[in-house]
């Protein structure tokens, strides 16, 4: 069994900084990290988000993902041409496409069949009770107690409503009711922790194991993603600047996906772990005080 401390010190402003990949040496390592790219994009086309819309109402969201599509074409076209940087070019040009297409696509609206939401709203409730557990324990605390408590009892209260709705067969709504409570309970405690350093202690079995506890963490800070960008916390350059954490992110849980299929799950999780970091740098330039 595997005891991880998890640290980090909460703060209502965050430096946000963003680190410049290295050029690749050698047309080989060009072709391949293209390659990658193209695949990642390729998934992303071909998710249940992505579909659902390219077969919605929402005109934006179609265009884009068809822009996406042609862009990977031509990628593929100018990659088999050896004209690697156009190519390169052409692949981030589909992959902000389809990754703002996905984002448009409030959690909860519908485009996973109802089997896969149940697994969201599964997952995001396990996230919401981890930091029910650190609001729990800060409710002892002599002099933010009380407001502590109060707050545990809004989250309880809407993990309530979601699960009567979920028990109702209303899925989509059940799974925004459990959105709005990891929302509110990942802002509140960061505001009530606020310069305090805050430690979780997680156990795992297996690397296996932390992984999936991580592939989980990762979904929930998608979902806060795209709260925030359809709160309009991403207006503008801060939008470019989002989508470009959002990507990377999603390139990096692409390559854990792959090792952790390979069984190398020590490797995936670390990979997993930066995922989560992009997620959590695009939340903080919108002035999320996640951690």
């Amino acid at each position: 069994m595997r005891l991880r401390w998890m640290t980090g010190v909460v703060a209502a402003v965050f430096a946000v900084t963003v680190a410049a990949q290295a050029p690749a040496d050698g047309s080989d390592q060009k072709r391949r990290l293209i390659e990658q790219k193209i695949r990642l994009v390729e998934t992303l086309i071909n998710s249940p988000a992505a579909r659902g819309a390219a077969e919605g109402r929402e005109a934006d969201s179609r265009s884009l993902i068809e822009q996406g599509k042609r862009a990977i074409d031509d990628a593929r076209k100018a990659l088999g041409d050896a004209r690697f940087d156009e190519a390169a070019k052409l692949a981030d040009e589909a992959l902000r496409s389809v990754s703002s297409a996905s984002r448009r696509m409030s959690p909860g609206e519908g485009a996973l069949p109802e089997s896969a939401q149940r697994k969201n709203l599964q997952d995001l409730g396990d996230q919401v009770g981890m930091y029910r557990n650190s609001i729990e324990e800060l409710s002892k605390d002599s002099q933010k107690g009380a407001a502590a408590k109060a707050l545990l009892g809004r989250v309880d209260g809407l993990t309530a409503e979601s699960r009567q709705l979920a028990e109702a067969g209303r899925v989509g709504e059940a799974g925004k009711k459990m959105a709005e409570a990891y929302k509110l309970a990942v802002e509140e405690l960061s505001r009530l922790r606020a310069g305090q350093e805050v430690l979780l202690s997680l156990k795992f079995d297996t690397p296996a194991d932390e992984y999936a506890y991580e592939k989980k963490r990762f979904a929930s800070n998608e979902i806060m993603v795209d709260m925030m960008v359809a709160e309009g916390r991403a207006a503008g350059d801060k939008g470019r600047l989002v989508d470009g954490f959002v990507e990377e992110g999603r390139r990096l849980g692409a390559q854990a996906d792959e090792q952790a299929k390979a069984g190398r799950h020590v490797e995936a999780v670390k990979l997993m772990e930066q995922a989560s970091a992009q997620l959590i740098r695009a939340l903080q330039s919108m002035g999320v005080p996640v951690f």
